[in-house]
């Protein structure tokens, strides 16, 4: 049952990761719905942060009288804030430069950098599927970036894969975080966030129109929904497979920018996605690729791994 209403937050949160990724788009590049004005990635950034915090502090508040913060929660406390801002900004970077669909599907390749880090860092087992999802995963990722929009522009393709290996850091550091609330992380990593961005912002700052202001809202509505949901699930759910559920951000957010923005991508594109999300699916030892594997009697033993 635990394992169930988690991935039923993991799946809630997919659709408010895609309406904050579609509020992203929209404020940082010009489009037919609103014009040619739009604001620098790290403003929208620290707006989505700062909204947030604002957002969270009724339930922060009264989280910290029963879960005060303890010394052992600090330090996964500061690596997953540290990695998951630093994520956001690439990520954020990224869907300002290249097609949303693209943006969000380099950005969910995170499972499989979440499932190499529990594996390193916390001892979860590696599954042989998740070793075969890599080169599976990479071929997927070329076809994507070879197409139209995004070819032309790879510095933008690196900071989506960025985002990617960040945020896998950030998710496998959740694991660290086991009963502790979920205002309590998600705050951490607003406040983090705004601290880092908040110089550059200022000196780049660039005033929202009213309908911006909206959609900055909205960013922060949606961020601290799917922030909550995520962290909730996560603390129920094996990382490599919690992230796996993720995935379904992609197709959302492949939807909206089709019917909301006329985003188009290529047949080979297409492709490129399908092998992607089927690779990015393998990470879990009951996975199709773990059975072929043991079918195979082919087998990889995982070292002990000592602290």
């Amino acid at each position: 049952m635990r394992s169930l209403s988690g991935h039923a937050a993991l799946y809630a949160s997919c659709f408010f990761f895609a309406a904050m990724a579609l509020s992203v788009k929209l404020c940082t590049q010009p489009s037919d719905l609103l014009g040619e004005h739009h604001m620098p990635p790290v403003q929208v950034v620290f707006f989505r942060s700062f909204l947030c915090l604002l957002i969270l502090i009724p339930s922060l508040l009264k989280d910290l009288k029963t879960h005060p913060v303890r010394l052992h929660h600090i330090k996964p406390l500061l690596l997953r804030s540290l990695a998951g801002g630093l994520a956001m900004i690439a990520y954020f970077s990224a869907i300002s430069r290249l097609p949303l669909a693209t943006a969000v599907l380099l950005n969910y390749t995170s499972p499989l950098w979440a499932g190499l880090f529990a594996f390193v860092f916390l001892s979860e087992a590696l599954s042989a599927g998740l070793l075969l999802a890599y080169p599976l995963a990479l071929t997927g990722v070329l076809m994507v970036v070879g197409g139209p929009g995004v070819s032309d522009d790879l510095p933008a393709v690196g900071l989506g894969l960025a985002s990617a290996v960040l945020a896998g850091a950030a998710y496998t550091a959740l694991r660290g975080l086991r009963g502790t609330p979920a205002s309590i992380v998600v705050t951490g990593l607003c406040l983090v966030s705004c601290v880092a961005v908040a110089p550059v912002c200022y000196a780049n700052y660039v005033a929202p129109t009213p309908t911006e202001w909206g959609l900055l809202w909205a960013c922060g509505l949606a961020s601290a929904g799917a922030q909550v949901l995520m962290t909730l699930g996560f603390r129920t759910t094996k990382t490599a497979a919690a992230s796996t559920v993720g995935l379904t951000t992609v197709a959302i957010s492949g939807l909206l920018s089709c019917l909301l923005l006329g985003e188009t991508l290529v047949l080979k594109q297409w492709l490129g996605i399908a092998v992607l999300l089927w690779a990015t699916s393998q990470t879990g030892r009951r996975s199709l690729l773990s059975r072929v594997v043991r079918l195979a009697h082919l087998s990889w033993r995982r070292p002990a791994y000592r602290h």
